[in-house]
């Protein structure tokens, strides 16, 4: 994923509508530290970002905050999202355009390099990768039964 200064703004525009929170509101009512939660699990998760940049992403906007936070901030967004539905929603919103580029750009990182590979190594690949979606098939068919 291209981690542009654009990407991140329109991010953080976007957790803003949806929520109608200031990410960066220097305060601790409940509502905004759940949405920086938020917005720190798609930047970890989908940008990859380690929690020093997540501290400078909150410092470019006057927020400023400690790696111990952001790890807790982490850590807490699967139990705030059990308390405020809201949370969960906005997330799906916001992922579902992410994890196609994601997996696009993750497709286009590997195949120019498959060439390189030796016929051992790409048997290897290709048994691993047939595993694992099979391993898929079988999740999503779970899935849908249990709809």
């Amino acid at each position: 994923m291209i981690r542009t200064r654009s990407r991140i703004r329109n991010l953080i525009d976007e957790i803003e509508a949806l929520s109608q929170i200031r990410v960066f509101e220097d305060t601790r009512r409940r509502e905004t530290v759940e949405i920086r939660s938020l917005l720190y699990t798609v930047l970890r998760k989908f940008y990859r970002f380690n929690l020093r940049e997540i501290m400078e992403i909150g410092e470019e906007y006057g927020y400023y905050i400690t790696h111990a936070s952001v790890i807790h901030s982490l850590k807490s967004f699967d139990i705030y999202k059990q308390y405020n539905k809201n949370l969960d929603e906005w997330y799906c919103a916001i992922v579902v355009d992410l994890e196609e580029d994601v997996a696009a750009s993750r497709i286009d990182f590997i195949k120019p390099k498959l060439k390189y590979l030796s016929e051992e190594d790409l048997l290897k690949l290709s048994t691993i990768v047939q595993e694992m979606y099979e391993e898929a098939i079988i999740q999503m068919s779970k899935e849908t039964l249990q709809t």
